[in-house]
């Protein structure tokens, strides 16, 4: 039987309490905060990061850490959150922390374990996010992975006195095809 939580360079595993400090450093990088999430930058603590995880709703929401199989070293996270049972639809983000780790693939084996979960663990119908317009290389992962437009929400993020657009992104169980191998 396959492992679903490990790829051929990376593993989805369970949040270690040491993690979070090394995340909370992730936060103090303007360029990674403001690109993670729509609301304003602020660098978080350690300990606000574990609290945070540890008020997870245990049956909406399926946390786990990225991390190198080569050297065990954290890469990011990545979540499925706001499920909806019922409809089988629900949200994902995903964030590889430190900038010399991104650009390796690490996001795209990542999501595409978190998607193979998703779809044939948990049984979902579709998987959703947000994007903002400017984060292209965001972009170009999930679109790599099988995502597709389906909406702008226009100038609806404000940075640097600009306004930008906010995407939203789609992928269908039934569209899935891996970009990994599995073990």
């Amino acid at each position: 039987m396959k492992n679903i939580f490990v790829g051929p360079r990376v593993a989805l595993t369970v949040p270690q309490p040491e993690d979070f400090d090394e995340i909370s450093d992730w936060y103090t990088d303007g360029t990674f905060v403001r690109n993670l999430d729509t609301l304003p930058a602020r660098p978080l603590s350690g300990e606000a990061l574990e609290q945070t995880y540890r008020n997870l709703n245990q049956d909406t929401e399926f946390y786990f850490h990225i991390r190198a199989l080569d050297d065990d070293r954290l890469l990011g996270f990545v979540t499925l959150f706001n499920i909806d049972w019922h409809n089988q639809i629900c949200q994902l983000g995903l964030a590889i922390g430190d900038a010399d780790d991104r650009g390796h693939g690490y996001g795209t084996e990542a999501l595409n374990l978190m998607l193979n979960y998703g779809f044939n663990e948990l049984n979902l119908y579709k998987v959703c996010l947000d994007v903002i317009s400017t984060n292209q290389a965001a972009i170009s992962v999930y679109q790599n992975s099988g995502f597709e437009f389906e909406g702008t929400n226009q100038r609806a993020i404000k940075r640097d006195g600009q306004r930008l657009d906010l995407y939203s992104m789609g992928l269908f169980a039934e569209d899935f095809q891996p970009r990994i191998k599995f073990n």
